[in-house]
């Protein structure tokens, strides 16, 4: 039988290694680590002040959902999905996209719209500085804004895990991409959400995720090359 300190260390780490988790998806999608980098326990352990089972259990959780893969004697490197991947993550989020814009559309308050301006406009702003991460987590911010104001939590579901990888590539292709072109795509979205249109919002949300998925076709070789491992995490 656990007992009460039992229970209440059980509860402390599990918070500890979500944290760890959360802060390796951060760096991971930020680019700060990148495809094919070995992420050392100890090393993690070390600087956050912890012991390694908080970080192992966070990179395990990770290998699980295939961000991360683990090798008993060369320990966890960042995964670069595959080419179908990607790919196929590119057709859901259109999809997944797409029925957020419609179902938000008519839910949008000027609250909500002036969020989504803002970040339109933060987005400019770091494309203009060059904060190729800041860009992409203003870019991020913009679509979840719409996905939240959808209230459906399947959708949510579906946006956060898929989120990781999107962004992942999107940190790594931007400097190379039509960034003009991209930011351009979401005021697109936002001028027919203004509108009230949700069919016309519904479709450049569509359209932007399948001109994505392009942009990652187009770009995938050179990043594949740059990673030096093996795209399947094999």
């Amino acid at each position: 039988m656990i007992n009460g300190h039992g229970v209440e260390s059980a509860i402390r780490g599990e918070l500890l290694s979500t944290s760890v988790k959360k802060l390796l998806l951060d760096r991971i999608m930020s680019g700060y680590y990148k495809p094919g980098e070995r992420i050392i326990e100890l090393q993690l352990s070390k600087e956050l002040g912890t012991s390694q089972s908080p970080v192992r259990e966070a990179l395990r959780d990770l290998a699980a959902i295939g961000i991360v893969t683990i090798h008993s004697r060369r320990g966890a490197r960042v995964r670069l999905p595959t080419r179908k991947e990607l790919s196929d993550i590119s057709v859901v989020r259109s999809e997944i996209d797409a029925l957020a814009a419609t179902l938000a559309a008519p839910l949008l308050d000027e609250d909500v719209l002036g969020q989504l301006r803002e970040t339109y406009a933060e987005m400019q702003r770091h494309h203009a500085a060059g904060d190729h991460v800041a860009l992409t987590q203003a870019d991020a911010q913009f679509h979840r804004l719409i996905v939240t104001t959808s209230t459906n939590q399947a959708i949510e579901h579906v946006f956060d895990q898929l989120e990781p990888f999107a962004r992942t590539f999107i940190t790594l292709t931007l400097p190379k991409a039509n960034v003009t072109s991209i930011i351009g795509e979401h005021k697109l979205i936002l001028d027919a959400l203004e509108r009230g249109d949700a069919t016309l919002a519904a479709r450049h949300a569509r359209e932007h995720q399948l001109n994505v998925s392009a942009l990652f076709r187009d770009l995938f070789e050179d990043e594949e090359r740059t990673a030096g491992t093996d795209p399947g995490g094999k």
